[in-house]
């Protein structure tokens, strides 16, 4: 495990929104247009594990209504608590109790104890803390693979971080194609509230007591498409028949560990954001229920 020792959370100065920030992002696709099956809902891996009220929420009957769905993967090179990564998940729509359907972040990682907290307090996303390593391919050109390690252990300090990454991609250009200037996509948020860590001092995990309904709208960037590569060790996948006749179990790369972030399939294209600003507007927090 790799160590790292930071302000705890008793220590984070709040910065309220708005935001105005820049980064680079990639998003992996993982649904356009799904409509769930009756009775369908999402595995227990989409959701942190104290999460209560966000899964409850999520997973209730026809919850989750499918739709758009990705995951976002960003470099924040500027914001009011300097640069930070993060790495979140929004699997598509949701039903919500105060508007009409609404996308939501179900999990989510970043890496600075800032980012946790002000993200939690402002706008009612489910963060925790990783360490983010990015490191250029020595077998693809202009390639990055990129690793992310939840921390495990919080005190005392040093933090302590997983020594298996729960996501980890090779993410490879499109060099031959430019960025082309276009405005970011409208993204309405409606997130649940969340649960107080009983070691939030330590972890940063606030409880949020109310609902957070953002409209992201205000942005603009230079976008191209780019490909990936899955990196985690590969799983054995047979089923008992094949097993039975002494077949080889297929195997294939996973992208996540299906622990601590969901190993989804996304699409083989996704869109490279090789620069964006945007405001992130002040949430307007509804009543818990």
């Amino acid at each position: 495990m790799s160590t790292s020792s930071v302000a705890t959370e008793h220590a984070v100065e709040t910065q309220p929104a708005p935001w105005a920030v820049q980064a680079e992002a990639w998003w992996f696709i993982t649904s356009l247009g799904h409509r769930p099956e009756r009775g369908e809902t999402l595995p227990l891996n989409y959701f942190p594990s104290q999460e209560t009220q966000l899964y409850r929420a999520s997973t209730v009957q026809e919850a989750f209504l499918g739709g758009r769905g990705s995951i976002a993967l960003i470099r924040y090179s500027h914001s009011p608590i300097g640069a930070f990564n993060e790495l979140c998940i929004i699997p598509g729509e949701f039903a919500n109790p105060f508007e009409t359907q609404s996308h939501r972040v179900t999990r989510s990682y970043v890496s600075s104890p800032q980012a946790v907290v002000n993200g939690r307090r402002n706008w009612g996303l489910p963060r925790e803390l990783a360490e983010f390593v990015f490191t250029p391919s020595l077998d693809h050109q202009d390639a990055t693979e990129v690793r992310v390690y939840p921390a495990v252990s919080f005190s005392p300090v040093p933090i302590e971080y997983a020594s298996s990454p729960c996501f980890a991609a090779l993410i490879k250009p499109v060099s031959w194609l430019p960025a082309i200037p276009t405005s970011l996509p409208r993204v309405k948020l409606c997130q649940p509230p969340l649960e107080s860590s009983p070691a939030a001092s330590h972890d940063g995990l606030v409880g949020v007591p109310k609902w957070h309904l953002l409209d992201c709208g205000d942005g603009k960037g230079r976008a191209k498409p780019f490909r990936f590569e899955p990196l985690l060790p590969p799983e054995e996948l047979s089923s008992p028949d094949a097993r039975a006749k002494g077949k080889p179990a297929d195997r294939k790369q996973r992208l996540a560990d299906g622990v601590g972030f969901p190993d989804m399939e996304p699409y083989s294209i996704g869109v490279h954001w090789t620069e964006m600003s945007m405001t992130l507007p002040q949430a307007i927090p509804l009543a818990g229920l």
